[in-house]
């Protein structure tokens, strides 16, 4: 797993990176929601978060019905805020945009990622572990590293709550004092934020292997662009050797899934997981991004719950007339005055009655169909340059925010 912070400073892991508990701290920038309006951020002599613990019973023993994990490997359906299936889609609206000359070239992560989004009880503060959530998710239904799924299914499993116990199990065991220090050495039960440097400690304490990322964008003569070119190299270098023909003409395509896990990017006011990028008509480098803020339309949900191999892609402008077309379809429907004809029954002795509506009702089965907008759905997961220009600009005329000095 590979974590990425995009900062105005460089917050580097201080130590071995192996998964031993030498790694005794690590700088950190924790993920704060947006704000609006111009207010002075805590330094580090301010102390902890200013949260303040709360009692929910036994959130190490998973006993909360909205905080359940799921991933592709289980034989239960999802909970109603995971997605799985929704790579396939987006893979598919990228051909098409390809068909289009939209697209040149697309390449993504693990094909059966699962996006989860938030869920009510941890709307404001959950980016960083639903993130988390879905990197779990990832690697235990990946086959590169099975052993992986022991190291992260027992003795506790992953959640949101059960995160912050496996965090502050790894300060225990001498992981990151510093950050144990700020964070009060209480998270169990509360709503503090976490941020990267947490979620490695989190792996790595673990036996998984991670790594973490800093861009420091106060000095990059690239700006975000040094983000962009690193995307691009990550996700471009093949997990594996290519040793079959399958493998070479899978990459020959120019939209592939790749063997590669996700990538959780974090940045000054929320964090988000990578999950490919996108090369545009015009050069530019888009990224495609999980964001655990985003909750699916049922459409689009449920497509990719069914069976997203067989979704239908349309252009936009085809898109807007299918919509006026059935618009005026509606408006008919609505009409009095429908047109009966007659056909012989079953027996071939008396005729039956039907009209235009039940003609439809017989020749539509909407479960085993499903059409959509590749313009829509990419939208939903590009980033563009401008974008990623818009928080670079708004991390360098914020005060920039870390746990350690």
């Amino acid at each position: 797993m590979t974590f990425v912070n995009f900062a105005v400073e460089t917050y580097r892991p201080l130590g071995n990176e192996s998964g031993t508990n030498t790694t005794k701290s690590i700088r950190c920038i924790r993920t704060e929601p947006p704000t609006t309006g111009k207010r002075k951020l805590p330094s580090r002599s301010s102390g902890p978060s200013p949260s303040k613990p709360r009692s929910y019973g036994m959130p190490c023993q998973r006993r909360h019905k909205e905080d359940q994990f799921w991933h592709p490997s289980h034989s239960d359906p999802p909970p109603t805020n995971y997605t799985p299936g929704i790579l396939t889609i987006l893979k598919g609206a990228l051909k098409k945009s390809h068909a289009e000359n939209n697209t040149a070239r697309a390449v993504l992560c693990y094909e059966r990622t699962t996006h989860i989004s938030r869920e009510l009880f941890d709307s404001g503060w959950g980016c960083g572990y639903r993130n988390f959530l879905m990197a779990c998710a990832a690697l235990m239904d990946q086959k590169i590293q099975p052993l992986y799924f022991c190291h992260l299914d027992a003795p506790l499993p992953p959640g949101v709550w059960n995160l912050q116990q496996w965090i502050e199990d790894a300060w225990k065991q001498g992981y990151d004092e510093i950050g144990a220090k700020e964070l009060g050495h209480q998270l169990v039960g509360t709503k503090k934020f976490i941020g990267t440097g947490d979620i490695y400690v989190a792996f790595i304490s673990r036996g998984i292997s991670c790594r973490l990322v800093d861009f420091d964008l106060k000095r990059s003569t690239k700006g975000p662009r040094a983000l962009t070119d690193w995307v691009v190299q990550y996700f471009s270098d093949p997990a594996r050797k290519q040793g079959s023909v399958h493998d070479v003409l899978r990459n020959a395509s120019p939209v592939v899934a790749t063997d590669k896990m996700p990538v959780i990017l974090q940045y000054r006011g929320h964090s988000v997981t990578i999950i490919g990028f996108e090369v545009a008509r015009s050069g530019e480098i888009n990224l495609l991004v999980f964001d655990p803020s985003h909750i699916f339309a049922k459409k689009i949900r449920s497509a990719a719950l069914t069976d997203p191999q067989n979704v239908t892609f349309t252009s936009s402008k085809l898109s807007k007339t299918l919509r006026v077309g059935q618009q005026k379809s509606r408006s008919r429907s609505k009409s009095p005055v429908s047109r009966k004809r007659t056909r012989l029954g079953p027996d071939l002795e008396g005729p039956i009655v039907i009209s235009d509506s039940e003609d439809d009702e017989e020749g539509h089965d909407p479960a085993s169909h499903c059409t959509l907008c590749a313009g829509d759905v990419i939208k939903i997961f590009r980033w563009k340059m401008s974008k990623l220009e818009s928080v670079f600009r708004k991390l360098l005329h914020e005060i920039s925010y870390s746990c350690w000095h």
